[in-house]
């Protein structure tokens, strides 16, 4: 028993489905590397070399989803951080992805980002519960253009003892991922096992996979990496306007890229995945907190959970439409915002973003992190079993009774009930009465408190040497 958001019926699921398997099969999908062209046709495809498209039959399709995972384990440098998924409970959260200007923490001015900047970011978010893992939240821009994702691993894995979620824009920069990753979990079957980091590869929209990307994600495949197949359609620009037809689109390019994984090596774990939503249509950049996000986040979720797949689907970010911290200003961001976190997804991301996921701020991942601790509990699993449904309690106190007296009440009390005391509690009470500058400038504070006490603990001075020398390769190879 949990909240949670449908807004698909069965037939519809079924419909959208099915729409999407025509798309794989008739229209196909275009793919920029003859790599992973090759593996596709060797997997059933029928593959078109002249204009790079692949056509992917029903069966094939169904083949990749009997193999992909149902269960995956995202692994942390600290064993107890490791995630499962799918959970039963509230999702779990992380910070924002890769803006490329913050607010500076002294002056309050936005700024371009660096990899420091990266390290006090992983730091913040390694020392607050309610982030449940790491997505390298600002861009490292003070390195190689082409390598700066490689160093975004590195600095994350040496300031946080979480899961990190990152990215690779080129097969070679996957490779030095993964050699970073079991340089850090000491084999390669370790990272298989209890792979530290996922990474998010999307599609271009509407159904294209670029080279680099694509034959990134086939070297995260081979070695057991999972894959975050994030679709990205904009209503009535690069998807059509209905829902239906977004969600057509979204489906067949998660199915697609199941497959590839699949096509590279069968059980690959794949997360189905979506950031499907309007444009702004003044301005065409991708438009949060409107209503649609949520509803369309909502239903890829149940698109992927009708799969069996782990899913990313959805956010929480509430000043993701601002270019400073603070809290939301809309009443519509607000409830969208927290309307998508009821959707059935098990990963959502967007903590500490700003101005549309452009920017960052680290007050902000303060504030974001303290009100999703507050909608967190409205996501709480409850069981439904004998002991639960307490017929014998009833029957022994009704009807003149009273139920707090009995033991049971107390055995379930603290499970059952949100019962928020302490500093959580004060500090929740003040967000509903101080001035957003007075809010902000607490935040301010808990990160300079968190950046002078908290240290994740240090790599193995070994290990360190091997993954400086990784980053060396890197600056020289994809400079």
């Amino acid at each position: 028993m949990r909240a949670r958001l449908e807004v698909l019926a069965r037939d519809e699921i079924e419909a959208i489905h099915r729409n999407s398997l025509r798309i794989l099969a008739e229209l196909g999908v275009k793919v920029h590397s003859p790599l992973v062209l090759e593996a596709l046709r060797a997997f059933g495809a029928e593959v078109k070399e002249t204009t790079e498209q692949a056509f992917l039959p029903e069966e094939i399709v169904k083949r990749a989803l009997q193999a992909a995972p149902r269960e995956i384990r995202l692994g942390a440098r600290d064993p107890e951080h490791d995630l499962v998924i799918p959970t039963s409970g509230p999702p779990f959260a992380a910070t924002n992805g890769l803006a490329v200007t913050m607010t500076d923490l002294e002056t309050g001015k936005p700024r371009g980002t660096t990899g420091t900047d990266l390290g006090q970011f992983a730091t913040v978010a390694d020392a607050l519960e309610g982030v449940d893992y790491f997505w390298p939240i600002v861009t490292a821009g003070d390195v190689p253009a082409r390598a700066h994702e490689v160093h975004e691993i590195a600095t994350s894995l040496c300031h946080t003892t979480k899961h990190i979620q990152g990215d690779a824009t080129s097969g070679l920069a996957a490779r030095l991922e993964v050699e970073i990753g079991t340089a850090v979990a000491g084999d390669r079957d370790a990272l298989r096992r209890r792979p530290l980091f996922s990474v998010v590869q999307c599609p271009i929209c509407p159904l294209e996979f670029e080279h680099g990307s694509v034959e990134a994600q086939a070297e995260f495949a081979k070695a057991g990496i999972p894959i975050v197949a994030m679709s990205m359609a904009l209503c009535g620009f690069t998807a059509p306007v209905t829902f239906a037809g977004t969600l057509s689109i979204t489906h067949a390019e998660n199915l697609a890229s199941v497959t590839i994984s699949q096509a590279i090596r069968e059980g690959a774990p794949v997360i189905y995945s979506c950031e499907s939503m309007p444009p702004d249509m003044k301005t065409g950049e991708i438009n949060y907190g409107v209503p649609e996000e949520a509803l369309i986040g909502a239903a890829a979720a149940q698109m992927g959970r009708s799969l069996g797949l782990p899913t990313m689907a959805g956010g929480f970010g509430v000043r993701l439409r601002e270019e400073t911290p603070g809290l939301p200003r809309h009443p519509q961001v607000l409830f969208t915002t927290a309307l998508t976190t009821f959707n059935q997804t098990d990963l959502l991301a967007g903590i500490g973003g700003l101005d549309r996921a452009k920017g960052a701020s680290l007050e902000q991942v303060i504030i974001d992190t303290d009100l999703w601790e507050t909608i967190k509990p409205h996501l709480r699993a409850h069981a439904v079993d004998p002991e639960t449904l307490a017929y014998e309690v009833i029957e022994e106190m009704a009807p003149t009774g009273t139920f707090l007296r009995h033991p049971h009440t107390t055995r379930h009390l603290r499970k059952e009930l949100w019962l928020e005391t302490g500093e959580a509690a004060r500090r929740h009470a003040r967000y509903g009465s101080a001035e957003e500058a007075r809010i902000v400038a607490e935040a301010r504070v808990r990160v300079r408190e968190i950046l002078k006490t908290h240290r994740a603990p240090p790599l193995d001075a070994p290990v360190r040497r091997r993954v400086e020398e990784i980053l060396l390769q890197a600056n020289r190879q994809l400079a």
